[in-house]
C-alpha cells in the first residue's frame, strides 16, 4: 500500500463512516477497485483509520462528554442518564462483533453482500423518514435506546451504514432528524473506540500493518474528512431530508448486484 492508497481511503472512511453510506462497503469497494486487496492486515488497517473518525466525534462534543463523565461522580441526573443509555446502545454491537466478527470477515465482504448492505441503507432510511419528528432527545427512554443499539448491531457487515441504521432507528421512533444524528454521533464513540482497541491488541500478537508513515497518512486523512462530514450532516438535516441518500445508495446497489 503506498501513502496514496492510504490518503484516499483515510479521506474516503472520514466521509462514509459518518455520513449514512457505509463507510465499510466504501471500503471494500475502494481496496478491489484499487488492487490492494482485502488480507487481514488490511482488516485491521480499516479499522485503524477510524481512529481519526474517533477524534473528530470526540472533538465535536468536548464538554458533552466531559459532563458525561463528571456526572458518574456528581450524580448529575442529565447526563448520567445519557451516559448510560449510550452504554445500553452499545451492548447489543459489542455482543455481536465478539461473537461474529470472524464470520463478517471471512464470508460478508463480497461486493455482492455490500450491494445488498447498501440496499437495505437506502430503504430504511426513505422508510424511516415518513414518520412524523415529534420527540426529541432531552432524556432517552431505556427502550428507545436499546432499539437503536440493536440496529447498530445490524449494521456490522460492510455495506450496511451504522450511522444510516441508528438513525433510521431513531427516525422511526418520532425522533427529530437533529436528535438522531446527535444521538448516532455519540453511539458510534465506544463502538469505534473498542474496535481500534481491539486491532491495537492484535498487532500485539502478529498482525502487520503498512508502515507507520502509510498509517499517519490514513488516519489524518480520516479525520479531516471526518471533520467535513460532521459539520456536513448537521447543517444538512435541518432543511433535508435524510431519504436524499437513498438516492445514491439505491442505484449503487443495483449496479453492484448486477454486475
Amino acid at each position: 500500500m503506498t501513502a496514496l492508497d492510504a490518503l484516499l481511503l483515510g479521506l474516503l472512511q472520514g466521509i462514509t463512516e459518518l455520513l449514512p453510506v457505509s463507510s465499510s462497503g466504501h471500503l471494500v469497494l475502494a481496496e478491489t477497485f484499487l488492487n490492494v486487496g482485502i488480507p487481514a492486515h488490511l482488516q485491521s488497517f480499516d479499522i485503524l483509520l477510524h481512529a481519526g473518525s474517533l477524534l473528530a466525534l470526540l472533538l465535536a462534543y468536548p464538554m458533552l462528554w466531559w459532563n458525561m463523565l463528571c456526572s458518574l461522580s456528581t450524580k448529575e441526573s442529565r447526563h448520567r442518564h445519557l451516559f448510560f443509555m449510550i452504554l445500553l446502545a452499545t451492548v447489543p454491537a459489542a455482543m455481536t462483533g465478539l461473537f461474529f466478527e470472524n464470520f463478517i470477515a471471512l464470508h460478508l465482504r463480497s461486493l455482492t453482500f455490500v450491494g445488498v448492505g447498501f440496499a437495505i441503507t437506502g430503504v430504511l432510511l426513505v422508510l424511516a423518514e415518513r414518520v412524523p419528528q415529534h420527540r426529541d432527545a432531552s432524556r432517552i427512554p431505556w427502550l428507545h435506546a436499546l432499539f437503536i443499539g440493536l440496529a447498530q448491531a445490524c449494521a456490522l457487515p460492510p455495506g450496511v451504514s451504522r450511522s444510516g441504521l441508528t438513525i433510521a432507528a431513531a427516525r422511526s421512533l418520532g425522533w427529530r432528524r437533529e436528535s438522531a444524528v446527535e444521538f448516532s454521533f455519540l453511539l458510534a464513540v465506544p463502538v469505534i473506540a473498542g474496535a481500534t482497541l481491539i486491532t491495537a491488541t492484535d498487532l500485539l500478537h502478529g498482525i502487520t500493518l503498512p508502515s507507520p508513515s502509510v498509517v499517519w497518512v490514513g488516519v489524518l486523512a480520516s479525520f479531516g474528512s471526518s471533520v467535513l462530514a460532521i459539520l456536513f450532516l448537521r447543517a444538512m438535516v435541518r432543511r433535508f431530508s435524510l431519504s436524499w441518500f437513498a438516492l445514491y445508495l439505491i442505484p449503487l446497489a443495483v449496479l453492484l448486484l448486477a454486475s
